[in-house]
């Protein structure tokens, strides 16, 4: 017994510096906090430098080091994005999440030419739509602009719903082997059926995929429970913030930037129209 307590010890140990996390916060695995306002979520609003997320992404989800991307070994990937299209995201804003979206698709090539990467996507507001299904990175990137805005309430599980379906039905295009995640894009709690988001978030990790979170919104927005409890865990290695879309366009740009120079330089050169705003 003395033994096998000291084994345990070691492994926790192990993990405690792998991953930089304290004791206390390595047990919030299975026991996150129940009030909302607890100081463990409202650390997560702070908005961090576009550079310092764009790093953290590189890391995180493509799971690059900066300066190793060409070293990056190949593997099978099938990615759902899940673009939130409610009435407080705006469509001018919308336009730049899909475009930071088709950016980040069309790099999966040029980032690591061995890595076999599908998207699909997924949209909600009241509802939710399957824009496309499992598309290679070139034909998901030109799908991905094509999709309109909807308009709505945030009727988040559902967006989640959808993606879980993609996983679980082989006539998605999904693979039965290799990584997969999805890819949440929202800027609030769920105003719709809120009550499901957390279960369907725990149905996909369930089933092996991965959620990360762009939580999108200032230091005031409200929600940021929700979104720490879809995360995966660890939530600071899955949930990401911006201050807005087109602040998230800025963070896949410096993305693109790190993994593939070629196609940043190709997308500094395209035109930008700022979204305006009326107070």
């Amino acid at each position: 017994m003395a033994k096998s307590g000291t084994g345990l010890a070691l492994v926790y140990l192990h993990l405690y510096f792998l991953t930089g996390q304290t004791t206390h916060s390595f047990w919030r695995t299975h026991q996150l906090p129940s009030n909302p306002n607890d100081p463990y979520y409202q650390a997560f609003k702070k908005v961090p430098s576009a550079q310092t997320t764009a790093n953290k992404f590189v890391k995180n989800f493509l799971h690059l080091s900066p300066s190793t991307v060409t070293k990056r070994q190949t593997y099978v990937e099938d990615v759902v994005a899940v673009l939130d299209g409610s009435g407080s995201i705006g469509h001018c804003e919308f336009e730049k999440g899909k475009t930071a979206l088709s950016y980040l698709m069309g790099s999966a090539q040029r980032s690591n030419p061995t890595t076999d990467t599908q998207y699909a996507a997924v949209t909600f507001a009241s509802s939710a739509t399957v824009n496309f299904k499992f598309l290679k990175y070139a034909a998901a990137a030109a799908n991905i602009m094509r999709i309109r805005y909807p308009g709505g309430w945030t009727n988040t599980q559902a967006g989640l719903n959808e993606a879980l379906k993609l996983f679980l039905n082989s006539g998605s295009g999904v693979r039965p082997v290799g990584r997969r995640a999805v890819l949440l894009i929202t800027d609030g709690a769920s105003s719709s059926n809120h009550h499901w988001t957390i279960a369907k978030a725990a149905a996909l990790k369930q089933n092996g995929v991965s959620i990360y979170v762009i939580a999108v919104g200032g230091a005031f927005m409200s929600g940021i429970d929700e979104m720490v409890k879809v995360a995966s865990w660890p939530p600071q290695n899955h949930l990401f913030r911006v201050s807005d879309l087109n602040g998230l366009l800025t963070v896949i740009k410096l993305v693109v930037k790190q993994v593939a120079p070629g196609k940043y330089k190709i997308i500094m050169q395209q035109p930008y129209q700022p979204c305006h705003y009326h107070g």
